[in-house]
């Protein structure tokens, strides 16, 4: 990419992606995303498991989509299925309603409730990796950076290197956002395979200065 780019270009690309997404819709649709991800995820692990806290959650989740009172059911959830998936689940995505609503303190005392009350690791790393993304919001970077290095589940290592590098860049620490950057290509390239977001990787990699007597990237010209 980087062969058929200047730098100007290559950073105009990027702030008009920046700017046509929304730092706080890209925040809303990631917890979201990873809230349905998660479900499917234990709905197979678990089928015909809990049917009363399945109930519990699923009017929970009608209820919200109609834009129906779900005080009462989030209650129920949180009383009767504490540390349930469930529980981490409705978590996940009354975080995102806070996201939405630029509510990010409360957006993470949800993420760290789901966190504690996670059972399994994936879902753990799941609600660590959307709390860091809330963390970048507040500007709390280290913890951001702290939040990211607990995440050890498979398949996050994308997202994750993309974050780092997003917040070594705010830190003004462009040297190791670049190796940030340069590790989340090479997982979004690992086995031949080309996972999303391997474009806005290069080009935030390209985006970053090099500093005098660095090797220039190699990594978007092929």
């Amino acid at each position: 990419m980087s062969d058929f780019l200047t730098d100007e270009e290559q950073a105009e690309r990027l702030k008009k992606w920046w700017d046509a997404n929304g730092v706080s819709l890209i925040v809303t649709l990631v917890l979201a995303v990873g809230a349905v991800i998660g479900w499917r995820y234990y709905q197979s692990w678990s089928e015909g498991r809990g049917e009363e806290a399945s109930d519990a959650f699923l009017g929970y989740l009608e209820a919200r989509a109609a834009g129906e009172p779900v005080a009462d059911l989030l209650g129920t959830i949180d009383e009767e299925y504490d540390g349930t998936a469930y529980q981490v689940f409705a978590l996940l995505y009354r975080a995102s309603d806070e996201a939405n609503e630029e509510e990010f303190e409360e957006a993470l005392a949800h993420l760290e409730a789901a966190i504690d009350a996670a059972d399994l690791p994936v879902l753990a790393d799941l609600a660590r990796l959307n709390a860091a993304r809330v963390l970048y919001q507040l500007d709390r970077l280290d913890d951001c950076l702290a939040m990211l290095a607990r995440i050890r589940s498979s398949g996050f290592e994308v997202a994750a290197a993309e974050l780092s590098g997003d917040v070594l860049v705010a830190k003004g620490d462009p040297a190791g956002a670049r190796d940030a950057y340069r590790a989340g290509i090479e997982a979004a390239t690992e086995g031949g395979r080309v996972a999303p977001g391997l474009g806005i990787l290069e080009l935030k990699l390209a985006s970053v200065p090099v500093e005098e007597g660095a090797e220039p990237d190699q990594e978007g010209s092929s």
